[in-house]
C-alpha cells in the first residue's frame, strides 16, 4: 500500500482526489494520536475547521485535474463550433450573392421586354407605313414575328 504521507511531499499542482484523501487519512491518524494522548476535548473545536478545510481541497484539486480526454472534448467542442460560425458566415455571404444575381438577372430580363416591346411597336409604325402591295407580303411575317416574342416575352418570366 501507498505511504499516506507521500501526498504531502507532492508539488501542490500536480495533488489529485486521492491524494487529498491520503492527506485527510494522515491528518485523521494524527488526531487519533492526540486524542489518545490529550483526549477529545483537545481537539473538538479544531477537528470540525480542518474537515472543511479538507472538503476545500477536494473540490479545489478536482477543478484542477482535468480529465485530458474532457479537455480534448473541450477543444473539440470549441473548433467545430467555430466551423459551424464560419459556415454560417460563408452561407450568408453566398445567399447575398446569389441575392445580387438574381437582380441583376431580373434587370436584365425587364430590359430585354422592354426591348422587345419597343421593337414590336417600331415594327407595328413601319408596317403602317409600308405600301399595301408591300404590307400584304409581311403582315404573315408580322404575326409569326409578333408569336416568337410572345414566347421570348414568356420564357423570361414576362407576361
Amino acid at each position: 500500500m501507498e505511504d499516506f504521507g507521500s501526498a504531502l511531499e507532492k508539488n501542490a499542482a500536480e495533488l489529485t482526489v486521492m491524494d487529498v484523501y491520503d492527506i485527510a487519512a494522515v491528518v485523521g491518524q494524527e488526531f487519533e494520536r492526540i486524542i489518545d494522548q490529550h483526549g477529545c476535548e483537545a481537539l473538538a473545536r479544531l477537528m470540525p475547521k480542518v474537515v472543511r478545510v479538507l472538503e476545500i481541497l477536494e473540490v479545489l484539486v478536482s477543478r484542477n485535474n482535468i480529465n485530458p480526454e474532457t479537455e480534448e472534448l473541450r477543444l473539440e467542442l470549441d473548433r467545430l463550433r467555430l466551423e459551424r460560425m464560419d459556415r454560417m458566415e460563408k452561407e450568408r455571404k453566398h445567399k447575398k450573392e446569389l441575392e445580387l444575381v438574381e437582380d441583376v438577372w431580373r434587370g436584365e430580363a425587364q430590359d430585354l421586354l422592354t426591348q422587345i416591346t419597343q421593337l414590336q411597336e417600331e415594327n407595328k409604325n413601319l408596317l403602317t407605313n409600308l405600301s399595301p402591295r408591300d404590307a400584304s407580303m409581311t403582315v404573315e411575317a408580322f404575326h409569326k414575328q409578333e408569336g416568337q416574342g410572345y414566347l421570348t416575352r414568356k420564357a423570361l418570366g414576362g407576361t
